[in-house]
């Protein structure tokens, strides 16, 4: 089949997914994150609201506790938010997916996209955590209109901005509290951070990503997401933005865990590392830093690592001698921790591959905690 034809029938399956809201009722209901850690219900058009049976006065915004649960009825749409425990001994798991947007303007989501999440939030995850990249002009917001009818009330759809998000609408829409935001669930603290902008944009943020992850100090597993990847074998390869010689440092002194990225449109899991570029070493899993990267929601994924003719031949030796697995099919990735043991879990999905789902890859990640075994 030609690409044109893939991209001709992409668009209509996207447009055939777009998921439409009984007239005068509320649409696009979901869950988001305050920057305070609070949840925030949000969506579009009036509605009627209760809360725990109760009717409370909401104009498109209702903020609820994280630390409790709550049966909410926006219009029609009745869900329950689950509490958020920050207790370092509690479970806690999420699903990660990236770049779901359309390869052509004017549809917003690809059309593996719905499908794929609805697998996704079968799992029954704490949150989904996007890295990037919802829809292809972040200028048009009907693209974003049909974003949003995607998302589900709950789990959260908590994201990260990527380059094609650009503009005012991610933030005005609420896809993230801030440029930089943090939350905790039970033994992992998630800091994120918006890699778009300018070089000085962006370099402004790592004090409150360096603030964020000494705040959370105590916390066995610090996790960064971001939408550009530290280290690729994808199209667009390692330092796309020319921040790693700042940020592996940072994450290092604060003894980051996992980093969690998309942009590039595979899968990918470096060895556990600490250092820079071509002198950078793999580790054991108890002292350095994995680095994965998810873009696999994306219309077309890339087949073939090291395509990118940007990365240093040097650099391009060391990311080829720390991969462990690359991977072009769609998938998902299941994060799941407790006490001192955070397990990944990389999904063949059902959409977007022609062969069955399935797992694709398992890592483990170990670090010091009080937590009885």
């Amino acid at each position: 089949m030609s690409a044109r034809i893939m991209v001709l029938l992409a668009v209509a399956l996207g447009a055939c997914s777009e998921v439409q809201a009984p007239r005068g009722e509320p649409w696009g209901v979901r869950t988001t994150l305050a920057a305070d850690g609070a949840w925030q219900i949000r969506w579009q058009g009036r509605a009627s609201v209760t809360v725990d049976g109760l009717t409370t006065a909401a104009d498109g915004v209702l903020r609820l506790p994280a630390d409790r649960s709550s049966a909410v009825r926006v219009g029609r749409t009745a869900f329950t938010v689950w509490p958020r425990r920050e207790d370092p001994c509690a479970p806690a798991r999420f699903v990660v997916l990236g770049d779901g947007r359309a390869s052509v303007d004017g549809v917003g989501p690809s059309a593996y996209w719905a499908p794929m999440l609805a697998e996704a939030v079968a799992r029954a995850p704490l949150f989904v955590l996007n890295t990037g990249d919802l829809v292809k002009n972040g200028e048009d917001r009907a693209e974003w209109d049909r974003y949003l009818r995607t998302l589900p009330p709950w789990p959260p759809v908590l994201a990260v901005r990527g380059n094609h998000d650009r503009g005012p609408h991610f933030a005005d829409l609420g896809m993230a509290p801030a440029d930089v935001f943090a939350l905790r669930a039970g033994p992992i603290a998630l800091v994120a951070f918006d890699s778009e902008g300018t070089d000085a944009e962006v370099r402004a943020r790592l004090p409150r990503v360096e603030a964020a992850l000494a705040a959370a100090a105590e916390a066995p597993f610090r996790v960064v997401a971001m939408h550009r990847p530290v280290w690729s074998r994808g199209n667009h390869g390692s330092d796309d933005r020319g921040l790693v010689a700042a940020l592996v440092p940072l994450l290092e002194r604060h003894d980051v865990a996992l980093v969690l990225s998309g942009h590039d449109h595979d899968y990918e899991r470096f060895c556990p590392s600490l250092g820079l570029g071509p002198s950078r070493r793999c580790v054991a899993a108890t002292d350095g830093v994995t680095y994965v990267v998810s873009g696999g929601a994306a219309t077309f994924t890339v087949p073939v690592p090291g395509l990118s003719r940007r990365v240093d031949p040097a650099v391009a030796v060391a990311d080829e001698a720390a991969s462990r697995i690359f991977s072009a099919a769609h998938h998902m990735v299941e994060i799941e921790a407790v006490g001192g043991r955070l397990v990944g879990r990389a999904w063949r999905t059902r959409a977007g591959n022609i062969g069955p789902p399935g797992l694709l890859d398992v890592f483990e990640i170990t670090r010091e905690s009080s937590c009885p075994r």
